[in-house]
């Protein structure tokens, strides 16, 4: 279904006329909120009225110390008809007032919101059945008439705030009793104008950007190369709004989020492009939210046909006794092989570990096909020594990202402005005082920690665990606004020329990588490549050159 288009220059989009229920739901919680903050205001301005605390006596409301200096007797008598004995007597109608007009606005907009969702209801979105007759006068309704509300209420409301606060709140030289801009009341009636700011400022959006749109797309600046139209030039906006909200958000948190290496300058330069590539609007492709809607249901109903298919496919084949031409993948091999017999396949002597038959989709064209893969069994001896390991070594990964450096800063003595903790490498192996009992790993010895964060430079320590003779190397996951411009750098780049440097040359050969994981493993391979800990620690005449490295 295309937008609707309300007038030639103005249309719905994204939305079709079938999703305005979705702005609908929107606008019914945006009333809802209203209605709990006028609610109390309506309640508290009727209470007011019938105690006379809106009385106006000689200029000065209640919340001046001169409204209280003349006699109690002929105050507790005195009525708005009766003018005399030196009292003018006047009442403060803003509350009802506004009250009032807030409270029609209300029900009008809430009778609007009815009659869209009922008109949006008519037809499916391939057959809309005239529904864009009737959502189309109701949309400029909106626009000429009801949003009229929203400016005269803001403007009053301003302008009786104004007022309020002109000459001392009213009263001069005295201070105030009480300030009316403080309290309950006025808090909700300060929401109350945000609500109504924030409804009218789509306008102001709606118009700057069609004065923006018309003014870049010029031919003059096509022709000098200047086109900011264009997704190249849309994505490099993007990174550097992006990179601007990242350095606002390290300022609010005072780095403790991290964020004091982000220099803005190409650190989102793949994801910004990306993401403009992906969402391109120079297309005229109409697409809105219902027809998103349908493809992802056509799109289920297909995947669904097809798994059904294969399903029917894989019972079939687990009756007969022989499977012909059945894909075999291992995990730990990547040959692929025929068998004859999947029960024979699970008692082979060279296979240990229990099996199952998934469907995995085609490749090279359409469907799914049987795929047999290996699970983890309690009975196979390296399937327990796996989840052992697992178990061991995972309270290091959880350790990396705090207890490290405090292990380090209160057990020995590293500063807390420090960004590295480094040990003699002339006598690391001697020096077994560096345990980290403290946090209950009295096997474990800490021989190297990095604790800077940039974008290319991450958090690791280098331990030594005596208790299953193992040399780990923690490295930290994501907790900084760096490391998640580092997870946004999800261009993959090629392995051969790092598998000529590392020795794995042909095993890397055809093979990408993350872009952001591989510049943390090249500026982590240098590092523990420069403080030389490793090389020391798996020296001739080291006593741990026969543990293993984790």
């Amino acid at each position: 279904m295309p937008a609707l288009q309300i007038f030639k220059q103005l249309s719905t989009r994204p939305f079709a006329g079938d999703d305005l229920q979705i702005v609908c739901l929107v606008l019914a919680s945006y009333r809802l909120i209203q209605f709990v903050c006028l609610l109390p205001i309506i309640i508290d301005q009727v209470v007011s009225r019938m105690q006379g605390n809106d009385l106006i006596i000689n200029g000065f409301a209640n919340h001046c110390p001169q409204y209280f200096s003349n006699n109690a007797a002929d105050y507790l008598v005195i009525t708005v008809d009766d003018q005399g004995s030196g009292f003018e007597v006047t009442r403060n109608t803003f509350g009802l007032t506004f009250a009032g007009i807030a409270a029609l606005y209300m029900v009008i907009d809430v009778a609007w919101i009815l009659a869209v969702w009922s008109a949006a209801c008519m037809g499916t979105p391939t057959e809309p059945m005239g529904r864009d007759e009737y959502l189309r006068p109701l949309l400029i309704f909106k626009i000429f008439a009801v949003n009229i509300f929203p400016i005269l209420l803001l403007v009053f409301g301003v302008l009786q705030i104004a007022a309020t606060r002109k000459d001392n709140y009213g009263c001069f030289e005295e201070t105030p009793v009480y300030y009316p801009d403080k309290g309950a009341m006025y808090a909700l009636f300060s929401i109350l104008l945000v609500t109504y700011a924030l409804e009218l400022l789509i306008w102001p959006t709606i118009i700057t950007n069609k004065v923006i749109r018309y003014l870049r797309g010029g031919s003059r600046l096509k022709n000098l190369g200047l086109d900011r139209n264009s997704t190249h030039s849309k994505g490099k906006r993007l990174e550097s709004c992006l990179g601007g909200i990242l350095k606002c958000v390290s300022v609010l948190c005072c780095n403790k989020a991290g964020g004091h290496d982000l220099k803005n300058k190409g650190e989102l330069k793949d994801f910004a492009s990306n993401l403009m590539e992906f969402a391109n609007n120079d297309t005229k492709v109409d697409v809105t939210l219902s027809d998103m809607y349908v493809g992802l249901k056509m799109l289920a109903r297909v995947q669904g046909e097809r798994r059904v298919e294969a399903i029917r496919n894989l019972h079939k084949a687990s009756l007969n006794k022989d499977i012909e031409e059945t894909v075999v993948v291992d995990p730990g091999d990547y040959t692929k092989t025929s068998v004859t017999d999947r029960r024979a396949l699970l008692i082979t002597p060279a296979r240990n570990r229990n099996s199952i038959l998934t469907l995995k989709a085609n490749d090279e064209d359409e469907g799914f096909y049987v795929v047999e893969k290996n699970v983890l069994s309690p009975s196979n001896e390296d399937d327990v020594r796996i989840l052992k390991n697992a178990a061991h070594f995972s309270i290091y990964a959880q350790y990396i990202y705090f207890h490290v450096r405090d292990v380090a800063t209160m057990d020995f003595g590293l500063a807390e402005d420090s960004t590295s903790f480094f040990r003699d490498i002339e006598t690391i192996l001697e020096d077994h005082s560096y345990s980290m009992a403290s946090v209950g790993m009295e096997q474990t010895q800490l021989m190297h920690a990095n604790f800077f964060n940039g974008i290319c430079q991450t958090p690791y320590a280098i331990l030594l665990d005596g208790s299953v003779k193992s040399v780990v190397v923690a490295v930290r996951g994501t907790s900084s606004l760096e490391d998640w411009v580092v997870d946004l750098q999800y261009v993959p780049l090629p392995l051969d020329q790092v598998g000529k440097v590392v020795g794995y040359g042909p095993a890397l050969e055809g093979h990408h990588c993350h872009k952001g994981v591989l510049s943390r493993a090249k500026w982590l391979y240098n590092d523990i490549k420069k403080n030389r800990v490793l090389k020391r620690l798996f020296s001739d005449e080291s006593p741990y050159r026969n543990y293993d490295l984790t």
